[in-house]
């Protein structure tokens, strides 16, 4: 299973690539199906997707894995719930096959598990990173690092394509579709820049009444990288 790619490695972080959970995050939540049946430009798009992410307060989804290694045809499943507070912070909490929990508020990120006492932290530039960058940074200078199509496709559902300009140093691929029907991504599939896919299929949001969750757990053991 690929880490969690961040700009400096960490083996210890999830199997869940920063990329892609930027790009998963600015289209999780809001009323998306009737602008993207018109849509025909995907930055106009993205635009009011990120208005109404922040309009939205914290939110909560699951989740449904799949990784599969450059070279296979089939690969891991992992499940469980993406929580984002806009503009401030995510969560992932993986929950089958195994507990494990991944918190960034800011530039601040932390992660552990329920199997050890101790966790890490560390700080990263998120305006920085493929895929925050889509939260963070004004359209016109993203227009400068992606290059973005939308279509809408043979069963109904819209797409949208992200990708860094060929021989970037931080390559990105991503697709993500939505379901015009119930107003909601249903799914996304990133491929990094050795061929290993990530798949994922989304659903059952609801708002969320607190935002207890976007606090580090205060009895574990953090280990400042």
């Amino acid at each position: 299973m690929k880490p969690l790619s961040f700009s400096k490695s960490r083996s210890f972080t999830p199997s869940f690539n920063l990329a892609l959970a930027g790009a998963v995050v600015f289209l999780l939540w809001g009323s998306v199906g009737a602008r993207s049946a018109h849509a025909t430009n995907p930055w106009e798009l993205l635009e009011e997707l990120r208005a109404s992410l922040m309009d939205a307060g914290p939110i909560t989804g699951s989740f449904h894995q799949t990784y599969v290694p450059a070279g296979f045809s089939q690969g891991d499943v992992e499940t469980g719930h993406l929580s984002l507070w806009l503009p401030k912070c995510l969560r992932w909490n993986y929950e089958e096959p195994q507990a494990k929990h991944f918190l960034l508020c800011e530039d601040q990120v932390w992660f552990w598990n329920d199997l050890e006492e101790g966790g890490r932290h560390y700080s990263i530039e998120p305006e920085e990173e493929p895929g925050l960058d889509l939260l963070l940074v004004e359209v016109a200078k993203l227009k400068e690092r992606y290059v973005a199509e939308s279509s809408k496709l043979d069963d109904g559902t819209f797409q949208i394509r992200l990708a860094t300009p060929e021989g970037s140093d931080s390559p990105f691929r991503a697709k993500i579709n939505i379901d015009p029907v119930s107003d909601r991504v249903v799914g996304l599939e990133y491929t990094d820049d050795e061929g290993n896919l990530t798949r994922f299929k989304l659903g059952d949001y609801q708002s969320l009444a607190h935002t207890g969750l976007f606090q580090p757990p205060q009895d574990v053991e953090w280990i400042d990288e």
